[in-house]
């Protein structure tokens, strides 16, 4: 006698999907917990250098903290969507100077209008995001080999396109159209709320706000949505994922093009920054993004974790810089003294969440 699996319209065992749900609500209350204790790591760490490095808490460097963090926050949390389903993006960085580089040669040398130019540049990111998915899944290459060679790929591409070598005269031609420059552009608080005259309050940049409404957009499909739901059962189990119906295949693929997305992005405010693309540009970035998503809580075995770890992950890292800039460490010490204040902010974090399920096991 055969036994018939209860199933949900979509076709997709009902016992999965309970389970899936009770595990997510699950995973909530973990991060909230975590989150609220990564919330204060920040805060104490802002607020211990305001004490010790009285510029530190200037109008002026906070500025600088949220627009010289916001891009890699961006990056951070594309690298979130590669680490939740197993995987890894080492070519973000790549990515950046790729989509960079092109927003560069359409606007000095194309002549492009700026709208277009926005839109081949993110569109320039999210395909070298999705080429990555493909090849983790269509050549069943390990990500880390993947996008390594991407890396190179990458790279050698935005040598082979540069606008600097192909018209040397453009290496001192800045960007100028405000399509593009206005995304480095600042909304006066002081101004808005007439206190400019009694108290210095910091602009807040537009990449910045950029920064907010892709949190609040990613968090909210990886949170509440199906898709979102999908990635981190892929993430959790792929075996499992595949036999309870989930296209594992085409999740994995999305969950690059969104880090591609996210570093295209990134690409665009950063050019914005600073007027031009250089060959170099992205150096390095992939690393930062890696140490502030696990930092945020990421799991590197996937299946764990949200946004707002990224997010929160890098401005820990950004406040501790800054403040040992500005407090005269140099930067060897600053090395030392980042890595032992990091470990010791998500040793904190992950006791805090340990205790709280002993707690609460029954």
């Amino acid at each position: 006698m055969s036994t018939t699996v209860p199933r949900e319209q979509g076709g997709r065992p009902a016992l999965f999907t309970r389970k899936a749900t009770g595990l997510v609500r699950q995973g909530r209350t973990r991060d909230a917990l975590f989150y609220n204790v990564m919330w204060s790591s920040v805060a104490l760490t802002f607020a211990f250098f305001c004490v010790v490095a009285p510029r530190f808490g200037s109008a002026s460097n906070i500025e600088s903290l949220m627009a010289g963090y916001a891009f890699i926050a961006i990056v951070a949390m594309g690298q979130a969507f590669a680490l939740l389903v197993r995987g890894i993006d080492l070519s973000v960085g790549a990515i950046v100077a790729l989509a960079g580089m092109v927003a560069f040669d359409a606007s000095l040398i194309l002549h492009l209008p700026g709208w277009s130019v926005l839109l081949l540049t993110v569109m320039a990111g999210t395909v070298a995001g999705a080429a990555n998915g493909l090849l983790v899944v269509g050549l069943r290459l390990q990500p880390f080999i993947a996008t390594l060679a991407t890396l190179a790929a990458y790279r050698g591409t935005v040598f082979a396109i540069s606008g600097r070598q192909l018209v040397p005269g453009l290496s001192t031609t800045p960007i100028s159209d405000p399509w593009i420059t206005g995304l480095e552009s600042y909304f006066d608080v002081g101004a808005a709320l007439a206190l400019s005259d009694t108290i210095s309050l910091p602009a807040i940049p537009l990449s910045f706000v950029v920064m907010l409404v892709l949190l609040v957009v990613f968090q909210t499909l990886l949170t509440r949505s199906r898709f979102g739901h999908e990635l981190l059962a892929i993430g959790g189990n792929p075996e499992a994922a595949r036999l309870a119906g989930i296209p594992v295949a085409r999740g994995v693929v999305l969950a690059y093009t969104l880090s591609g997305l996210c570093a295209g992005i990134a690409a665009l405010l950063l050019v914005a920054r600073l007027t031009t693309a250089t060959e170099s540009l992205g150096n390095g970035l992939e690393l930062t993004a890696i140490a502030g998503a696990v930092i945020g809580g990421v799991s590197v075995r996937g299946g764990s974790g949200s946004l707002w770890g990224p997010v929160l992950g890098t401005f820990l890292l950004g406040v501790v810089l800054l403040g040992l800039t500005l407090y005269g460490v140099s930067q060897f010490v600053q090395q030392i003294l980042t890595g032992a204040v990091l470990l010791g902010a998500v040793a904190h974090a992950r006791w805090t969440v340990r205790r709280h399920a002993a707690h609460t096991t029954p």
